[in-house]
């Protein structure tokens, strides 16, 4: 019973897509890393995420902008990368009345060359604990299944980091 109410979530990112799985229940959502900001009143306003986001390049008052792409790393701007992360977190949650925080476990797919220093792990971390996480790990290594992560057992050949 307690199962039902468990939420893992699974997220595996590059500067072109954040595919995140919901472990439980085996739900995929693949979007794009892309978030619309539209200024009103002096602020920025979300517009849209992901695909949707893609939609509206080129409007007037609207910019586009992904917090995944960078030359040197695949974390270029923190608060553009929570945002997009939370809102995209938010639709991968089962639509319940009650819906727990998820445990997250977060791969970074893309500019590993060397692997992750400590201040990217940390920053990791961070990001989807700010965007809505319970727990928040970081996975180095091959991709996860379902079952793995349905279960929390995780290969040997890769590296489940804390922050």
């Amino acid at each position: 019973m307690l199962a039902y109410f468990r939420n893992t979530l699974y997220i595996a990112i590059t500067p072109e897509l954040i595919e995140i799985t919901h472990a439980e229940t085996g739900l995929k959502l693949a979007e794009p890393p892309l978030l619309a900001l539209e200024i009103k009143g002096g602020r920025d306003t979300i517009v849209a995420v992901g695909s949707m986001a893609k939609q509206l390049a080129g409007r007037p008052n609207v910019r586009i902008e992904n917090g995944f792409a960078h030359p040197r790393t695949l974390l270029a701007d923190f608060a553009v990368a929570e945002r997009t992360l939370r809102y995209l977190i938010k639709q991968a949650l089962p639509k319940r009345f009650f819906v727990a925080k998820p445990l997250v476990v977060l791969h970074p797919l893309a500019m590993l060359e060397g692997g992750l220093t400590q201040i990217e792990i940390r920053a990791f971390a961070e990001l989807v604990s700010v965007a809505g996480a319970s727990q928040a790990y970081v996975w180095q290594g091959p991709r996860l299944t379902t079952e793995q992560l349905g279960k929390r057992s995780f290969p040997e050949d890769g590296r489940l980091l804390f922050p």
